[in-house]
């Protein structure tokens, strides 16, 4: 692997006493692909080209803000939806830029089963892995009128298997939780979209604690990742097959490899161009998960749940101009 210019003068000088400023970072999502962005930004030194010495945290280790909370991060990687619930309940973390302009989520349910449109889940089944992924659903489903009830007039929620697919095909549930980026193969299925439904929730974005955001020099520090992270990210969605090769390390399965890779390509239309959240975007989010009456997710307004004092100082990496033209 080479290391740029920059990236080879960090390196000389670190033993004269020029230390790169340190950042510790969460990662979420099960998949290395979810984390393809951040782990190529690493691996092909652009973090020490801004002069950081960052460690990422992997997603398989505390939840996000649970690091964050205790102080083993500065800044995590989680869905708006379980950001703005976390807030309500007591801890103010501030989003700080938005990795996800568009949500994955999806259901995807059996046309058997009756369901062709979302009006057609009335009285049915409908997988969800919980731990937060529910609150978007929740939402969703809000906006539809559906209570989560069990009865014929609502819809009942069943916790989702790992593999998803043999509910619906055990006929367990008629529809199940998924990812744009991460779809369910097969025949006779349908794929919903809560965007259809105004219903729409942002996922993946940079959180920090306003303790943190009170230093400019942490900013600064912040707009450097984000700046690097964001040019790994659309390295990794320009050639998906070489991110996923070295995310996976040396001779990988060639099926892990081509799962892999074929999620980072998928992630290519949802990335954000530069990071800058869309406050357009953030306040339907917020009206989301605010609609349903007494079973709203939201019982309030978060207040101050964003800034952008981060992307302020972050110009627009090099290679987002060309993917995200390309982006619908």
């Amino acid at each position: 692997m080479k290391l740029s210019a920059l990236s080879l003068l960090i390196a000389l000088l670190a033993p004269l006493g020029v230390r790169a400023d340190a950042l510790t970072v969460q990662l979420r999502g099960p998949a290395l692909a979810e984390s393809a962005g951040f782990l190529l930004a690493q691996a092909r030194g652009h973090y020490a080209a801004e002069g950081l010495q960052v460690t990422l945290l992997p997603a398989d280790g505390a939840p996000p803000f649970e690091s964050l909370a205790r102080g083993a991060a500065d800044v995590t990687v989680e869905w708006m939806p379980m950001a703005l619930v976390a807030r309500e309940n007591g801890l103010p973390v501030v989003n700080v830029a938005q990795i996800l302009a568009k949500p994955a989520l999806r259901l995807t349910c059996t046309r058997d089963s009756g369901v062709a449109a979302a009006a057609d889940l009335r009285g049915k089944t409908v997988a969800s892995p919980f731990r937060g992924a529910d609150y978007p659903l929740l939402a969703w489903l809000n906006r539809l009128g559906l209570k989560p009830d069990d009865s014929l007039s609502g819809v009942a929620l069943l916790g989702q298997w790992p593999m998803a697919g043999e509910m619906l095909r055990h006929r367990q549930a008629a529809c199940a939780t998924t990812l744009a980026y991460d779809p369910l193969p097969g025949d006779g299925l349908v794929v919903l979209n809560p965007a259809t439904e105004d219903a729409a929730t942002l996922e993946d974005g940079l959180y920090a604690l306003p303790a943190t955001l009170s230093d400019p020099q942490a900013q600064d520090r912040l707009a450097r990742f984000l700046r690097a992270s964001m040019r790994g990210w659309h390295e990794a969605v320009a050639d998906p097959e070489t991110a996923a090769g070295l995310i996976l390390g040396p001779d990988p399965d060639a099926g892990a490899l081509r799962r892999q890779a074929a999620m980072i390509e998928a992630i290519g239309p949802l990335l954000s161009p530069s990071g800058a959240l869309d406050e357009g975007d953030y306040r339907r989010t917020v009206d989301s998960l605010r609609a349903g009456g007494g079973q709203a997710i939201l019982r309030r307004d978060p207040g101050d749940a964003f800034t952008s004092a981060v992307t302020a100082r972050t110009a627009l990496p090099e290679a987002a101009t060309s993917t995200a033209d390309a982006a619908p």
